[in-house]
């Protein structure tokens, strides 16, 4: 008998040594390390992104810059579905990585990646039978406009679910690069085609040229490798189930973001939605680079969410820290100096938008505690709050589209529902803590 209790005890010991713990615990070095890569990738996206459109106002003018915002805003709302994409192949990579399962990583991208070009080009033709009654409505009437925008959206959402799949399996630098490349790219080929002539046209093309070569970076890494399959992998219809419950939380914190812009081209006058643009615009970086801290936050939090309750309130509480230090600093700034910041930025023709710059401030303050809430949430695979993010679009909507006749209403207005949001996420928050 005692040669075969220690023929056990090695074999339990064997066992022990070949299935490794779950990642996913909170370590500060870690996490500090990698917000560090993605926070610096971050700037560096970010620094090319506003350098396209500070020299893209200046070239287009007030009423060409409204335009443009007004296209990228509902390239944002629509580019949801590659969103919500995204964080379903983040949630699933990340659990995957959790578990050391590496290779599966590989085999559910290449098993994806046709999944999601479908689903791209379906919501880019989604894009051409909106434009139909939308052109009219927000005055963009050019038909090359809206094909140019439908195909950035095709790239957009399918390099979403490979970026999605690469944040969750800890990629960050692959991540970043990705993201910045696009930047560069977009700003090269941006004021290449406006200098030559082609406008608003030759602005939009250079999103689609930014967004095919940054996809172009990530899918050939993530693609690379050793395969297996696992008994446990979530099907298709599980993963599209998955996905259609963030779909739905995506599309309403969206809404709030941008919803907004086109009621300004709907209601202003060309130049007053060029102002209106342009203080939007540097407000946002407020909830973008929120959206960044995210970046790490969410697929940290989705590991964690096969750990314990601990890491997961370590993860949040530290990464909350660095959104509140964004949001002071960047409410801070515009609050302060928006004159200056917009005379740097777009010119003296934009001047006139230092009113506005003040109230979307305290605008994107609230959006971004709110999408870091959100973004919580979702990577936990919690979506109580959907609900309550639909009704808040819904009633902002509805206020804008009646009362939105100016710009201070429209952000008044905005303010107020998401002030009203802050504290129902908080709570929703507070209780997934508890589980």
């Amino acid at each position: 008998m005692g040669a075969f209790d220690d023929q056990v005890e090695s074999a339990i010991a064997v066992q022990a040594v070949a299935v490794p713990s779950a990642r996913g615990d909170f370590a500060l070095r870690s996490f500090a390390g990698d917000a560090g890569l993605v926070l610096g990738g971050a700037l560096v996206a970010n620094a090319f992104n506003y350098l396209y459109h500070f020299t893209l106002s200046r070239r287009l003018g007030p009423d060409g810059y409204g335009t443009l915002t007004t296209i990228l805003a509902i390239g944002a709302i629509v580019g949801v579905v590659g969103s919500s994409v995204s964080v379903v192949a983040m949630q699933e990579s990340a659990r995957l990585w959790a578990q050391h399962l590496d290779a599966r990583i590989v085999q559910f991208v290449r098993r994806g990646a046709l999944s999601a070009l479908a689903l791209a080009a379906a919501v880019g033709l989604l894009i051409l039978i909106v434009a139909v009654p939308l052109s009219g409505y927000v005055h963009i009437v050019a038909p090359a406009l809206w094909v140019a925008l439908a195909l950035y959206i095709v790239s957009g959402v399918f390099g979403a679910a490979i970026r999605g799949a690469a944040q969750g399996a800890h990629r960050f630098a692959l991540f970043s690069t990705s993201f910045a490349a696009e930047s560069l790219v977009k700003l090269i080929v941006g004021v290449g085609l406006v200098a030559a002539g082609f406008a608003v046209l030759g602005a939009v093309s250079a999103l689609v040229v930014g967004s095919v070569v940054g996809v172009i970076i990530v899918l050939a890494p993530m693609l690379a490798g050793r395969t297996t399959n696992g008994a446990h992998d979530r099907g298709h219809l599980e993963l599209a189930g998955e996905s259609a419950k963030v779909f739905a939380a995506s599309i309403a914190t969206t809404g709030l973001l941008f919803v907004d812009m086109i009621f300004a081209k709907h209601h202003l006058s060309g130049v007053a939605a060029g102002f209106y643009g342009a203080a939007g615009t540097i407000a946002r970086t407020i909830p973008f680079g929120a959206g960044f801290v995210g970046t790490v936050f969410m697929p940290k939090a989705a590991a964690a969410d096969h750990v314990n309750r601990q890491a997961r309130k370590k993860i949040l509480a530290a990464a909350l820290g660095l959104v509140l230090c964004i949001v002071l600093a960047g409410a801070g700034l515009m609050t302060l100096f928006p004159r200056q910041i917009l005379t740097l930025a777009f010119g003296a023709l934009f001047v006139g938008a230092a009113p506005l710059l003040r109230l979307y401030a305290a605008d994107g303050s609230l959006l971004a505690i709110a999408g870091f809430a959100t973004a919580y949430l979702i990577a936990t695979r919690d979506y109580a709050i959907t609900t309550a993010l639909v009704a808040a679009v819904l009633v902002e909507s509805a206020v804008m589209a009646a009362f939105g006749n100016d710009g201070t209403r429209l952000l008044v207005t905005a303010i107020s529902v998401n002030a009203a949001l802050l504290p129902i996420l908080g709570w929703f928050v507070a209780r997934s803590l508890r589980r």
